[in-house]
């Protein structure tokens, strides 16, 4: 595809140039910390959140965020997090990703609160990083625990995967097109995508 012609080329006429993509891990907040803590084992304290964080390479790709997916058999842990405005915050990894992504947070000792398999984890809800969204924690045999943080943030308009999961759980039946790709063949952010509308989307990889 031909962002600066909007137009199909057949492969011999596309000229490729390297782009380094940004890296950003994104923290989704839980409606419901009460809940998710005591799926596991956890009585949480007063005051104290917990937040599921995501790690994506493709940042443009968050207006279109409709879940997060968690490997069903993989092991998470709630685990300290680094303090926000003053307060804790509990962060849900997987474990074999835990020591590694709580390093990038500034986190050097992994303490675990407690743990849980992915499947017991579906259902919860959480919130959009900056759209009034609600974002469930759903199920999906994509996720591995190779790098980032064991939660894969989904996009059903963005790839194949996130399509399959997301048409399993009912979000391409309960969002509109626009929602689940709101992207426009000449790479802008179509009108009406609030925060980013009319942005190129490596423009608006920077902002986000």
């Amino acid at each position: 595809w031909c962002f600066d012609c909007g137009s199909a080329l057949a492969e011999a006429e596309i000229e490729y140039a390297d782009k380094t993509s940004t890296q950003v891990d994104v923290a989704y907040f839980a409606r419901d910390a009460v809940d998710l803590a005591a799926r596991f084992g956890v009585a949480l304290p007063p005051g104290v959140r917990i937040a599921v964080p995501i790690w994506t390479t493709t940042p443009w790709t968050l207006p279109a965020s409709l879940a997060i997916s968690l490997g069903p058999e993989l092991d998470y842990v709630l685990v300290e997090g680094p303090a926000d405005a003053g307060g804790r915050v509990l962060l849900v990894l997987a474990e074999a990703l835990a020591a590694k992504a709580l390093a990038r947070y500034g986190v050097d000792t992994v303490q675990v609160h407690g743990s849980a398999k992915g499947a017991a984890l579906e259902h919860v809800v959480t919130a959009h990083p900056f759209y009034a969204r609600e974002i469930p924690l759903i199920l999906g045999d994509h996720v591995s625990a190779e790098d980032g943080t064991g939660a894969v943030h989904t996009a059903p308009g963005h790839g194949q995967e996130d399509f399959v999961v997301g048409l399993k759980y009912g979000l391409v039946d309960r969002y509109s097109a626009a929602e689940m790709n709101p992207l426009g063949g000449n790479g802008v952010y179509l009108a009406g995508t609030p925060l980013v509308e009319g942005q190129f989307i490596w423009k608006a990889n920077e902002a986000i």
